[in-house]
């Protein structure tokens, strides 16, 4: 008892010291971070408006600049873990505050004060949102991201499946702001989710903020977050076999994946191929990646014979480096 009370005494300690270490960039273009605490020294790192920081320590050496004509003034701050490593370097503190803004950034993930478990929202989400009213306005079209598969940058895909989505400028439901109109497969990176639920309502309603090249939008349309990616060797090429986590019991894209689409590419992940989403069903909710997917190469038809196995079915596709045959088992 007494080695657990100590061991939460320590944790709520560390809590407290980190959380007051925390402070936030406010230059609206951004502060520099340099090797030594001197305006003559290297500069090693730009961190954008908003960014969380750690500080190591106060230097107490003070400065005082003129920023449009007016003097700021403050200390230079040694600062850690600005790039998702443990790394150090001295800041201008004139330019960093411990409020924190309404959204702010850690490394490549962006985070809203405002949306957490305590401060849900009323929302309106259907699974295959298209967000009708607002297509017929004169919107431009999204340029997709996709003739280069970047699995490192972009992991997720939206699909629009034969219609249109339109993309917006933030998620507040009482008044939308859209930006575009995205009809094409794109592959994206998820940096937030905000979950709006009703009241007693296990349907969810949930937004992203997702980046499509290096561009935010915000869209409730739900993401293609499953990919498999399996060598194609005796084409020289790969295949990138992608589904969609299909939530239930109330919990968001907890569950199998469904919805499934493949791509090709070659070996320098050129797109080659797109399948449209196949009219399979995995209904398995304890199946691996293993058993879902088998890979075979017909040396007398010279293909790739990919077969998806679910519960009780089957669909192959039979693949020869440039067209793809789809046949249900």
């Amino acid at each position: 008892m007494k080695n657990s009370i100590l061991t939460i005494i320590f944790l709520l300690f560390t809590m407290s010291i980190f959380g007051q270490n925390r402070m936030y960039v406010t230059a609206e273009s951004g502060l520099v971070v340099r090797d030594k605490p001197s305006l003559n020294s290297n500069k090693i790192y730009h961190l954008p408006n908003n960014t969380m920081t750690y500080v190591k320590e106060k230097t107490g050496i003070n400065l005082v600049i003129l920023d449009e004509g007016k003097e700021v003034k403050g200390e230079w701050i040694k600062i850690y873990g600005f790039d998702n490593k443990d790394t150090k370097g001295y800041v201008f503190g004139g330019f960093l505050t411990t409020e924190k803004p309404e959204i702010w950034y850690s490394g490549r993930q962006a985070y809203y004060k405002t949306y957490d478990y305590d401060n849900q929202q009323e929302g309106t989400f259907e699974s295959s949102s298209i967000s009708e009213k607002y297509l017929n306005r004169d919107l431009p079209i999204i340029e997709p991201n996709i003739k280069i598969l970047n699995p490192k940058e972009f992991p997720y895909f939206l699909n629009p499946q034969n219609r249109k989505i339109v993309l917006f400028e933030n998620h507040k439901l009482n008044d939308l702001k859209p930006v575009g109109i995205l009809n094409s497969l794109t592959q994206v990176r998820i940096d937030s989710t905000f979950y709006k639920l009703k009241f007693k309502d296990y349907t969810n309603c949930v937004w992203n903020r997702i980046n499509i090249n290096g561009k935010y939008y915000y869209t409730d349309v739900d993401i293609h977050d499953f990919a498999l990616s399996k060598e194609l060797v005796n084409l020289n090429q790969k295949v990138e076999i992608i589904g969609q986590y299909d939530g239930y019991d109330g919990a968001y894209h907890l569950a199998y994946p469904e919805y499934f689409f493949l791509i090709f590419t070659d070996n320098k992940n050129r797109v080659i191929h797109k399948t449209k989403v196949l009219e399979f069903y995995l209904n398995d909710e304890f199946a691996m990646d293993e058993d879902i997917l088998k890979l075979n190469w017909n040396e007398k038809n010279e293909h790739y014979e990919i077969t998806l196995i679910g519960h009780q079915e089957k669909i192959r596709i039979n693949w020869n480096g440039k067209k793809a045959e789809i046949k249900k088992l």
